[in-house]
């Protein structure tokens, strides 16, 4: 069999780690069905490259760069980022491309005059379109193949709307109403918002036209953030992953529909909860698929520490995107940056493959989340970065002296069995082939010619290493079985096993 049809099995959660069942015997003695000993996830924290994309261009202001999407479409990555030409008030929408991930290039466009020239990469100005996130539908009629969603908001003034204000203008008259002490109440009936969802479609992501009605209006609930929404090709339907709040503390919201124009009541589907500290809330999401592995969903949420004021990047996994856990309470991209700490981080979609590299695009901040005055701007010291891991290492199973645990059954494809792993330099992994657990407990039986006498001892780090026992990798004769795994540890991570 070849190695496509292999399964991929990432340690992600706990889930198929085998936690064992107790067992009294009639003589009154008492024993536990092979448990886990010795293991524990661990979150692998990434390696952060140098800035990627210098903010260079004479309509680029530096440090104000903000990253909208990352794509590998059609044999190339494709980026659509953000910025603000220095000592300007306009945002402009931008697009790169690349053949390799590592050398950009920026197409001359012509779709926007910029000091009489249109010899830029710029693609829209000033909100023109909803381009807050990008992606790619591959079910949609080809004038709508690219999709692009971003927030908008209704102002009411004393309970009327005023479609005559806008952002700036609001923003101005809440600074107004902050120096004249008015109360929070009398503030929210003088002015309030209702947000909603708009989107903007395209046949190739240069060239959109918006749509005339909301996809989801949210009302009074903010949607002040990277709002993003993906086409789940598993459930076949469209999914949006949006800022939400709860009791004035942020969280994330998730929403769903058969139709990209009609989405569902968002609900909450990742927050705080007390395993975290006190003061901390979710402030992005970034949600990713898993890369090459239907039905597995990652999310790199930026955690904002509200006391301190800095944001970093935590690890999130799900099996159906409803339902998330995150392994680790602890940064999966630290602030820590060659040598120096940065302020705040925020990562976005997507994790791409490139060469033996996932890379998860960044913007970094020198500056702490410290509130401004209203209408004052943050320093302009934004950066992109890469956050990058080796494949499927984005958590591991890990022991640090020596450990066992057993894995629940599998179907064996036939091909040779292959692990991800890395061990210290006295460190070892043995790996047998059991029974599964049987209930009530039995004990835990190998596999005839697969058990530890026959299991080699494997040391180093490797990406895909063919195991064998007794000097044999061939499992053919076992395709089909349902079987189950013991793992023996010594100082040593295992991140992924191919089945």
């Amino acid at each position: 069999m070849s190695r496509e049809t292999n399964q991929r099995y990432p340690f992600l959660d706990a889930f198929g780690i085998w936690p064992s069942h107790r067992k009294i015997e009639e003589d009154g003695s008492v024993w536990s069905q092979d448990p886990p000993r010795g293991v524990n996830l661990r979150v692998q924290p990434a390696s952060v490259s140098e800035v990627f994309l210098p903010m260079d261009r004479p309509w680029e202001g530096p440090g104000t760069a903000g990253i909208i999407a990352l794509l590998h479409d059609e044999g190339r990555y494709r980026l659509w980022y953000s910025t603000t030409p220095a000592d300007q008030d306009h945002r402009l929408v931008c697009y790169a491309e690349s053949d390799d991930g590592v050398e950009w290039r920026r197409p001359a466009l012509g779709r926007v005059a910029w000091n009489g020239s249109t010899k830029n990469n710029i693609v829209s100005v000033d909100g023109e379109h909803h381009l807050g996130f990008v992606f790619r539908d591959t079910t949609a009629p080809a004038d709508q193949r690219y999709k692009a969603i971003a927030p908008k908001g209704r102002y009411f003034r004393n309970g009327r709307h005023d479609p005559d204000l806008d952002s700036k203008q609001a923003k101005k008259l809440l600074a107004d109403l902050d120096l004249g002490g008015v109360s929070r109440e009398d503030r929210r009936r003088a002015l309030s918002i209702h947000h909603a969802l708009h989107a903007s479609v395209s046949p190739d992501g240069l060239t959109w036209r918006n749509l005339t009605e909301p996809i989801l209006d949210v009302g009074e609930t903010a949607l002040d953030t990277h709002n993003l929404c993906v086409y789940d090709d598993q459930t076949q339907r469209y999914v949006a992953y949006l800022r939400g709040h709860q009791d004035r503390r942020r969280l994330v919201r998730r929403s769903e529909g058969a139709s990209f124009t009609d989405l569902g009541g968002a609900q909450p589907c990742l927050l705080c909860d007390p395993q975290d500290p006190i003061d901390d809330d979710i402030y992005t999401s970034c949600y990713c698929p898993y890369p090459d592995l239907p039905g597995r969903h990652l999310m790199f949420p930026s955690i904002y520490h509200r006391i301190e004021s800095t944001v970093d990047i935590q690890l999130a996994v799900s099996r159906d995107g409803c339902q998330w856990q995150r392994p680790e309470r602890r940064a999966i991209v630290d602030r820590r940056i060659d040598e120096e700490t940065f302020g705040c981080l925020y990562a976005s979609p997507n994790l791409i493959v490139v060469g033996d590299q996932w890379r998860l695009p960044l913007q970094a901040s020198r500056s702490p989340h410290d509130f401004r005055r209203r209408r004052a701007t943050y320093p302009p010291d934004n950066e992109l970065r890469w956050a990058s891991w080796k494949p499927d290492r984005l958590v591991g199973l890990e022991a640090e002296d020596e450990g066992s645990v057993v894995l629940v059954e599998r179907q064996l494809s036939g091909a040779p069995m292959r692990l991800n792993y890395r061990t210290a330099h006295d460190g070892w992994i043995r790996v047998e082939l059991v029974e599964p657990p049987h209930t009530p407990p039995q004990p835990v039986e190998a596999l005839p010619c697969f058990g530890i006498q026959e299991a080699e001892a494997i040391s180093g780090d490797e990406l895909q290493r063919v195991f064998h026992w007794g000097g044999r990798s061939d499992l053919s004769a076992l395709k089909g079985r349902e079987v189950a795994l013991r793992l023996h540890l010594r100082r040593a991570q295992v991140f992924c096993i191919e089945l």
